[in-house]
């Protein structure tokens, strides 16, 4: 989990398929729509990866959206934790800093891109059911036996 710190209160991000529906419904966009809707990423030269930019301490709409985007992800931190669901998205722009709005969006997509990763599973769960027989017939045949 991702966490913030934000008016005092450090504040755990939390992302699963539940938050994704409340993106949908609450700022009209899908998770993958994020990089445009909210963030505003631009890059200045195709050519140049370090060239981005984001436009959401620019662009009050955008910003607005990135408090109800924390608003969502940090209320689900909160409950994943046990605490009480109680930020708003009033709260969260009242005491966002500004100089860290750019920093408030990393944290978002970081989260975001962590809940996205697919599950590893372990190299024993990869494997399947182990044939007993061929295992006892490799451990003769390795060797030193």
């Amino acid at each position: 989990m991702t966490e913030i710190k934000i008016g005092g209160r450090t504040v755990p991000l939390f992302y699963s398929v539940f938050e994704t529906i409340a993106i949908q419904e609450e700022i009209g966009c899908t998770a993958f729509q994020l990089r445009d809707e909210v963030f505003g990423v631009k890059q200045e030269d195709e050519d140049d990866p370090m060239s981005v930019r984001l436009e959401v301490a620019t662009d009050p709409a955008k910003t607005k959206k990135l408090g109800t985007l924390i608003r969502i992800l940090g209320n689900a931190g909160l409950e994943e934790r046990g605490e009480a669901a109680d930020l708003t998205d009033k709260w969260i722009l009242r005491h966002m800093k500004p100089g860290l709005v750019m920093a408030y969006a990393i944290a978002a997509m970081a989260e975001i891109t962590e809940g996205n990763r697919i599950e590893q599973t372990t190299p024993e769960e990869d494997q399947g059911p182990v044939d007993e027989i061929l295992e006892e017939e490799n451990a003769k045949k390795a060797p030193g036996n």
